[in-house]
């Protein structure tokens, strides 16, 4: 996709992507490098990075579970850019499903620290460079589960949903400081037809196997949207001046969310959900 000069973007700027080794992250470190951006991607200690090393590009290993490594890793950042860093894109994320009373703690901790704490952490290291220069933009990326809710998916929801009102209320926080703070929720992502990978827990529990089938292995669900085209969006959303904190991306997000807002006072919306899974 080519990018134009009119969306807003500012060559030689500095970006912060994390996750930039998922099927997402990959889209949108190509976006910025094709932009001329100085661009820092991270990483897991435990794969390889994938990417091919280009002159504005660097990769950060990063455990989003150890905060000993986010802190090197954000300190390795800022060292090599000089303390000066325009944007931080937080798009790493785990998806565990399965009945609340399977999963383990270390499973239900994981959930949390890599999609939640891990985001926090990251940004309270960015914030100082951030406020010195007095501007800099944080982009958080939430999902549709973190503004409704479906069956199996608690402790993703609760992730996302503790990411949403986190970031709203550092939107306010930190206007006073000249840092934009911004939140893309986009629905399903799909990547050259593969789905988003879920993580099921360890221990088994019976009674769920309809339930389980009816989320996972039917067509209930509307839509879901090439990450290669949620990238691009999110890149646009990036680097735009505009002070809007919430973006939704995909037509599924747009319905579950109209319908959650139109039915909600009467809960409505939840007897809808359970006519969509039959449940």
């Amino acid at each position: 996709m080519e990018i134009k000069e009119e969306q807003g973007f500012m060559a030689n700027k500095t970006v912060l992507i994390v996750g930039a080794n998922s099927r997402l992250g990959k889209h949108i470190v190509d976006l910025f490098i094709e932009a001329n951006w100085i661009v820092f991607g991270t990483y897991s200690q435990k794969s390889k990075f994938p990417l091919s090393q280009v002159e504005n590009f660097t990769p950060i290993s990063m455990n989003l579970e150890k905060s000993k490594s986010i802190n090197k890793g954000i300190k390795t950042t800022l060292k090599r850019s000089k303390s000066k860093l325009d944007l931080l894109i937080n798009t790493s994320g785990v998806v565990y499903s399965g009945p609340i009373e399977a999963f383990s703690e270390e499973e239900l901790r994981k959930q949390m620290e890599i999609n939640f704490f891990a985001a926090v952490a990251i940004i309270q290291n960015v914030i100082p460079p951030m406020k010195k220069s007095g501007n800099g933009t944080i982009v958080n990326v939430s999902s549709l589960c973190g503004l409704t809710s479906f069956p199996l998916l608690s402790m993703y929801h609760a992730s996302k949903w503790a990411l949403e009102g986190f970031t709203e209320s550092i939107y306010y926080e930190l206007s006073s400081l000249g840092i934009k703070v911004k939140l893309i929720e986009p629905g399903g992502i799909v990547s050259d037809g593969e789905y988003a990978k879920v993580i099921k827990p360890k221990n088994t529990v019976e009674g769920y196997e309809k339930l389980t089938d009816k989320v996972h292995g039917t067509s209930w669900f509307p839509s879901f949207t090439e990450a290669k085209d949620v990238a691009y969006e999110i890149f646009k959303i990036a680097t735009e001046e505009t002070d809007q904190l919430r973006h939704q991306i995909g037509t599924e997000t747009v319905a579950f969310i109209e319908e959650r807002e139109r039915y909600r006072k009467d809960e409505t919306h939840l007897k809808m959900v359970k006519n969509r899974l039959n449940i």
